[in-house]
């Protein structure tokens, strides 16, 4: 089964399309490997003391964790809005731009390496007004912010984990945090400075004994967008240089609540630990979870914070920290998106087939 958005005529009749099934398996396994998780840290971990911890836990620190998740969110909307202001000179209404954060939470939790998240925030940036040109200008700037962002403290991250932390789970999340970090680098100039060689190489793929395909003709009405992205990035750039930089400075200033949350925690459990030392085992941990096959990287996020705090964590806490903290940074976000994806996708302007 299918899941059409019908665009409208202002894009040619096309229609971004979500398989109802791909979404079903997605989210089977994301439930799955979600209690797996959980099942496996509480096993290894769990002991008497672990209750007796979280019975000493003072409620008011569950309304403080929401309220640094709320601060989250409503500023990552409010970015999300300034880089519409900045594309377009209109400010989008803060529903769409909510939408845009719970919707793509949910169906990149459900698909594998993350992706499933762009089609409904594109149909959903087209709801709120934007072409559809300015829809993937929107979310390739959001995404280029964010990694600029991490990417600025990066350097000095990981020689800080090398000398710091030792053992070979550690390298392994070292070595594939710069393979991540290079990838995406050099992806990011190779659409942007050298266009021609990747069309070519797509181009060849969707050909069948030398001739076209129904993929060709669909990769080039692609091709034909992210061209019209890469002429609107340059000029973003050119024209916006000073807003450019204050939207790099916010997206930093976004991510200060959502990366408290652990922090927040821990004081939670009387456990203390250096701020600046939890931010940036944190960004080490999405570096090193680029591209992960599983739905939400679930999983992988868990095993990736449970090696980092080890040494920092009783081990009766470290297996509940770690869940706690996937919950109200990432799952809760994702459940949420959820009731919202479900009751977009009902809309009469999706066409169930």
């Amino acid at each position: 089964m299918k899941i059409l958005m019908d665009m409208g005529p202002q894009v040619n009749k096309t229609k971004i399309t979500i398989r109802r099934k791909s979404i079903i398996i997605g989210l089977r396994v994301f439930i799955a490997l979600s209690v797996l998780t959980i099942t496996t840290l509480l096993i290894f971990t769990a002991t008497r003391e672990t209750g007796k911890a979280l019975l000493k836990v003072n409620p008011i620190y569950l309304l403080l964790i929401l309220g640094l998740l709320s601060l989250y969110i409503i500023l990552e909307a409010t970015r999300i809005r300034l880089i519409a202001y900045a594309i377009t000179g209109n400010w989008i209404p803060i529903t769409y731009a909510l939408q845009v954060i719970f919707c793509g939470a949910f169906l990149s939790a459900v698909t594998p390496f993350q992706a499933g998240g762009a089609p409904i925030q594109i149909y959903i940036l087209w709801k709120a007004g934007l072409k559809w040109g300015e829809t993937f200008l929107l979310l390739i700037l959001r995404g280029i912010f964010y990694l600029l962002a991490l990417a600025l403290f990066f350097p000095v991250i990981l020689p800080y984990f090398q000398r710091s932390y030792t053992g070979r789970s550690m390298q392994i999340l070292s070595k594939y945090s710069i393979f991540a970090y290079l990838l995406i680098l050099g992806a990011f100039l190779l659409i942007l400075f050298y266009p021609k060689p990747l069309k070519k190489l797509l181009y060849s793929l969707t050909y069948r004994r030398g001739k076209r395909t129904d993929a060709t003709r669909r990769l080039f009405g692609f091709v034909r967008e992210v061209r019209r992205m890469r002429r609107g990035f340059f000029d973003f750039v050119k024209k916006r240089k000073l807003l450019s930089i204050g939207i790099l400075i916010f997206t930093i200033i976004v991510y200060i609540p959502n990366y408290s949350i652990a922090l927040l925690i821990l004081h939670s459990l009387s456990i203390k630990a250096p701020y600046i030392d939890t931010i940036f085992r944190q960004i080490f941990l999405i570096f090193s979870a680029f591209f992960f096959p599983t739905p939400g990287a679930e999983g992988i996020i868990e095993g990736g914070f449970t090696v980092l705090f080890y040494n920092s964590v009783p081990k009766y806490l470290i297996g509940v920290f770690a869940i706690l903290w996937r919950f109200f940074t990432y799952q809760l976000i994702v459940i949420i998106g959820g009731f919202l994806s479900l009751k977009l996708l009902r809309m009469k302007k999706i066409l169930s087939r």
